[in-house]
């Protein structure tokens, strides 16, 4: 009979493991999703910001979850040849500095290496063909047209990396100039934010605002932070429709103000049905694209693949930019469009989409998938994929 170990045994050959407060030397090896340098001691796992693959650093334990701990450089004994000063007065990783750009530590060239990495690891796990090179934003720095900024009566700026105080920021290198500017305005105003209040205001802005259109305690309605990256993802996806046939009866998801919906039209598809969960958003595209038909869906949990289908029963085109949640009914709404011959789906999680598509093969092959950094100095990576039906 085959030894197998008592419950017990493994834990007993291992060594203790390390309490909050235990200081340990590691090397870093491999990135998390959140961007995060992944360490090992001993078989556990340590989670630690501010560190990059390849490097080694001299840790405190922070905290511990069931599964894995979390750490703090203390110092860094090894860095990599990539890492470079952060252009930045407030970048940090605890409860004083900025938690908005993780990887504003690490040269940019490096930042892209990584998340292609992540994108290509997906596709040899899949079994997929390799991925697109990634595509880069010609912008590293001052390329953000919307920020929310949290105000209390003794800060204006963003939340802290490790706690939920707000870090007072006089200037931001990854928002755009207006942007920066706009900061600079309402820093001067009197925001009537008394010493006893015990929440924040937000404070949202984006480019082509003025001052007095600044958005407080509301947010904006939602828009990609990245102009020049969210042109080049409307032209892929021009791209990839012109080269269907004309006239596709085609049904968009979470179409939101109409940022795809212009080039579906554009390409000359139609019907065209587009569905949305924000009636406010809907608005803005029923009024730019009266054309189309508009329908406001719960596409999050609230209706079944199935009841999704009926709003155009004969899609043959797909097209889906869901939030990061997702979108866990595709499987059964690409069953019920018994019609359907392509998919677009953009994400902007790979966790999700790599769910999401779970239940598509054997039906459809993945045609392309192309990443795109549409947020420099940040773990985030979007992916524009494109899926055709196979041959039945």
């Amino acid at each position: 009979m085959k030894w197998q170990p008592t419950k017990g045994s493994r834990r007993s050959r291992q060594q203790p493991r390390l309490e909050v407060g235990a200081t340990v030397v590691v090397g870093i090896v491999d990135l998390n999703s959140h961007g995060e340098g992944v360490a090992r001691h001993h078989g556990e796992v340590i989670f630690v910001p501010g560190v990059w693959h390849g490097e080694h650093a001299q840790i405190v334990i922070t905290g511990r979850q069931k599964s894995y701990a979390q750490g703090r450089v203390e110092v860094l004994v090894q860095a990599h040849q990539d890492r470079r000063e952060p252009p930045c007065g407030v970048h940090g990783f605890d409860s004083v500095h900025c938690g908005g750009c993780a990887w504003l530590f690490m040269a940019y060239s490096a930042q892209l290496e990584a998340k292609q990495a992540r994108v290509q690891a997906l596709c040899d796990h899949r079994h997929w063909p390799s991925a697109k090179p990634i595509q880069p934003s010609d912008q590293e720095l001052g390329y953000r047209n919307r920020a929310q900024f949290k105000a209390t009566s003794s800060a204006l700026g963003f939340v802290a990396a490790s706690s939920d105080a707000v870090v007072d920021v006089t200037h931001c290198p990854v928002l755009s100039d207006h942007n920066n500017e706009l900061l600079h305005q309402i820093r001067q105003q009197d925001l009537a934010i008394g010493k006893r209040r015990k929440r924040w205001l937000t404070i949202d802005i984006e480019d082509g605002l003025a001052l007095e259109q600044v958005s407080y305690n509301q947010r904006l309605p939602f828009r990609q932070g990245n102009t020049a990256q969210n042109e080049w993802m409307q032209a892929w996806l021009r791209q990839h429709v012109h080269s269907l046939p004309r006239g596709l009866a085609t049904l968009e998801l979470f179409a939101g103000s109409g940022n795809f919906t212009h080039e579906l039209v554009a390409a000359g598809v139609g019907p065209l049905v587009a569905a949305e969960v924000s009636a406010e958003a809907l608005v803005e595209l029923a009024a730019s694209l009266p054309e189309v038909t508009a329908l406001e869906l719960d596409l999050i949990g609230g209706l079944s693949g199935k009841q999704i289908a009926e709003a155009l029963p004969n899609a043959k085109l797909l097209v889906l930019d869901p939030p990061r949640e997702g979108f866990a009914g595709l499987s059964m709404l690409v069953d019920s469009l018994s019609h359907l011959q392509w998919i677009v789906y953009i994400s902007c999680d790979l966790a999700s989409f790599q769910r999401d598509v779970e239940g598509l093969d054997p039906r459809f092959e993945l045609i392309e998938l192309q990443p795109i950094d549409l947020y420099p100095q940040t773990p985030h990576v979007e992916v524009l994929s494109f899926w055709s039906r196979r041959a039945r």
